[in-house]
């Protein structure tokens, strides 16, 4: 059996990014944990870097941020950190297995839960400096309470790399169009509503500000508080600038060169 200080790794999971992931049991409390181990790194300035990431990961506390409880090397060098298991007897839950067990699309107050969770997490996480990868669904845990567990959020980023909040705002917003339809969406226009029924929809116009990178929302802060769920106004929008068809715009482009092509055509005529 491998081993982790107290730990014995009982039985490996899949693989997030360059970490080993093994269910782990810690043989003092008789508890169920997740240890995830990275290969060994034998240049001193990179085991540094990666010892400062771990612990910027592990200080936000939050109730749908999955926490990390202990970190070090083992005795081969290994970066080791520990979470809890949030699974059952056969493996993690994510909300995909969740969406399978539910026949394929949530109820419109679960995504609301959903959704509003994994936002306030991933707003946590920022306010200490993390910026992760796109979110995955894959890394979106539902615990024995039913409630989100981002999984270590800032984990797989690039170091020195700030995404926007927006861009966790429009991946959530897919997320959310996937939860209450069941089809995982490919842009961001879906219709919601034509799926999901009456019930969703104030979640059309939700998401499609949240996905807009123009004018949607700039902050969490912002894409929470406008929520159909929390009776939320969505953000004034700046109106479209008004185009003199008699002047220009690619519609009177077009009716210029229609109107030309026949002329031409006779000019074409009489010379042959």
């Amino acid at each position: 059996m491998q081993r982790f200080g107290p730990y014995t790794l009982i039985r490996p999971l899949t693989p997030l990014g360059a970490w080993e992931r093994w269910i782990a049991l810690h043989e003092l409390n008789d508890t169920d944990h997740v240890v995830y181990r990275h290969a060994a790194l034998h240049d001193a300035s990179e085991r540094r870097r990666l010892v400062d990431r771990v612990a910027k990961l592990a200080r936000p506390k939050h109730a749908h941020l999955l926490p990390v409880e202990a970190y070090s090397f083992d005795e081969q060098g290994r970066m080791c950190l520990v979470t809890p298991y949030t699974g059952n007897q056969e493996g993690l839950v994510t909300v995909a297995d969740l969406l399978a067990r539910k026949n394929g699309r949530l109820e419109v107050p679960e995504v609301a839960r959903v959704v509003e969770q994994l936002l306030d997490a991933i707003a946590t996480a920022r306010a200490h400096g993390l910026s992760g990868a796109r979110i995955d669904s894959a890394r979106v845990l539902i615990d024995r309470r039913g409630s989100v567990q981002y999984e270590l959020f800032g984990l797989l980023g690039r170091e020195g790399i700030s995404t926007p909040e927006s861009e966790d705002i429009r991946a959530v917003a897919m997320l959310a169009a996937w939860l209450l339809t069941g089809i995982e969406p490919h842009i961001a226009t879906v219709s919601v509503s034509r799926v999901a029924g009456r019930a969703s929809r104030g979640w059309d116009a939700w998401i499609t500000a949240a996905c807009d990178p123009l004018e949607g929302f700039e902050t969490i802060a912002e894409a929470l508080a406008a929520m159909p769920s929390r009776g939320g106004v969505l953000p004034a929008r700046t109106p479209a600038p008004v185009t003199d068809r008699r002047q220009g715009g690619i519609g009177a482009v077009i009716r210029r060169f229609r109107r030309a092509a026949p002329t031409e055509a006779r000019h074409s005529d009489r010379d042959s």
